[in-house]
C-alpha cells in the first residue's frame, strides 16, 4: 500500500506441514479485494509424500482467516498437491490439483521431488473441483487419469472457461505439455499444447504457466527435447483450441522455472538461466526484448521466482539466499 509492504498477517500455523521447495503454498484475491483464498499442504500419515492440500478464506481483505477445508474429498492418505486456483465469480473459486489417490492401489516405492516418483500403483492424476467462500466444494472432476507426478500446474480464465495446462505422462513415458479446456459445463479430453516428445522416466519438478486475454491465450514451459534444455512459448489466437509452433526464449542453458504474463499485446516470459532471472518481451512471434531481472542461484532453496502485472508494472517474488539465511526479495519494473 503507498509503495509499501504491510505487516505480515498469520493465515494458518501448524506442526505436520508438508514443506517443499517447488511445491509451495499459494493464493488467490477475489470479489473486489475483500475475499481471499490461500492453501498449504499439511501430512495425515507417516509416509513421506501422504498429504492434503488445505485452504482457508478470509472476507475482510486478509484481516482474519477461516478454519481450513480439504478440497479433495477421497480420503486417501497420499499425495495431493501442485495447486492452481481461479475466481470464478465474487463468490467461488476454481482449483486443480494432482491426486495421488489412486497411486496406493498397491506398494509405494519411495520417491523425491528432484528424480520423480515411481508407482506400482496407479498413476498421478489431475483433478478439479470448485468451492464457495464458505468452503462448499461442487463440480469435482478427474480431467486426465495419468499425468507427471510433481511438475506444477497452471490455469488461466480464457473466453469460455477456466484452461489447464500441466505435464502430462503419455506412453513411453513421453513428458510433453498438455491442455484441457472448460467450455459450457464440460471440459475437453487432454490435446498436446506441442509435440515436444521429450522422453523422460522421472518427473523433472518443472511445470508450465498459463495466460489468457479472451481469446489470446500464451503457455510457457520448459523441456529436454532431443537432451537439449529450452524454454519454449506458444501462443493461441482461438481460446486454446489450437497454437502457434512454440519458439524457443532462452539462450542455451536454462533450468527452467518459468513464469508469464500476457498484456497489452505483449507476452512477457520469465526463467533461470545461468544463475540469473531473465525476462523477454514477446510481439508476434518473434522476442523484442531480453533483460536480467537480478541474480540468484540455481540451486532448490531459490525456489520459483512469480510474476505478477499490476497497474502497468511487472512484479517479482522470489526467495533470495545469503548463506544458509532464506528471505524473500521482489523487483517491480515499469512497463
Amino acid at each position: 500500500e503507498k509503495g509499501a509492504w504491510s505487516e505480515p498477517v498469520e493465515i494458518a500455523r501448524g506442526h505436520n506441514w508438508f514443506v517443499n521447495w517447488a511445491d509451495f503454498p499459494g493464493m488467490v484475491v477475489y470479489d473486489k479485494g475483500q475475499k481471499m483464498a490461500a492453501y498449504w499442504l499439511a501430512k495425515t500419515a507417516s509416509g513421506t509424500y501422504d498429504y492434503d492440500v488445505n485452504i482457508a478464506q478470509s472476507s475482510d481483505g486478509g484481516k482474519t482467516w477461516s478454519a481450513p477445508f480439504v478440497p479433495h474429498k477421497d480420503e486417501v492418505d497420499a499425495e495431493h498437491g501442485f495447486v492452481s486456483m481461479l475466481p470464478i465469480d465474487s463468490k467461488q473459486v476454481f482449483a486443480v490439483w494432482l491426486d495421488g489417490r489412486h497411486t496406493k492401489s498397491g506398494s509405494h516405492d519411495k520417491h523425491d521431488h528432484e528424480g520423480g516418483h515411481n508407482h506400482h500403483g496407479g498413476a498421478m492424476t489431475l483433478r478439479t473441483a470448485n468451492f464457495d467462500d464458505k468452503g462448499n466444494v461442487s463440480n469435482d472432476v478427474e480431467l486426465d487419469n495419468r499425468v507427471c507426478d510433481c511438475c506444477q500446474t497452471g490455469a488461466a480464465m480464457g473466453a469460455d472457461g477456466p484452461l489447464v495446462v500441466y505435464r502430462d505422462r503419455l506412453e513411453g513415458e513421453i513428458r510433453d505439455i498438455s491442455i484441457v479446456r472448460k467450455v459450457g459445463n464440460t471440459w475437453t479430453k487432454p490435446t498436446l499444447v506441442h509435440q515436444d516428445n521429450w522422453e523422460m522416466k522421472a518427473c523433472p519438478v518443472n511445470g508450465p504457466v498459463i495466460e489468457a486475454a479472451g481469446d489470446q491465450v500464451a503457455v510457457a514451459w520448459y523441456t529436454m527435447s532431443e537432451e537439449e534444455p529450452k524454454v519454449l512459448l506458444a501462443t493461441s489466437s482461438d481460446n486454446g483450441v489450437s497454437f502457434e509452433k512454440p519458439i524457443r526464449i532462452d539462450d542455451g542453458e536454462p533450468i527452467g522455472r518459468v513464469d508469464v504474463v500476457l498484456t497489452g499485446g505483449y507476452t512477457y516470459v520469465s526463467w533461470i538461466e545461468k544463475d540469473a532471472i531473465w525476462l523477454a518481451k514477446v510481439k508476434s512471434g518473434k522476442i523484442l526484448e531480453k533483460v536480467m531481472v537480478d541474480k540468484t542461484s540455481s540451486s532448490r532453496k531459490s525456489g520459483f521466482p512469480i510474476m505478477k502485472y499490476l497497474e502497468n508494472h511487472l512484479y517479482f517474488v522470489w526467495t533470495r539466499l545469503d548463506g544458509e539465511t532464506t528471505r524473500l526479495k521482489t523487483v517491480v519494473l515499469g512497463l
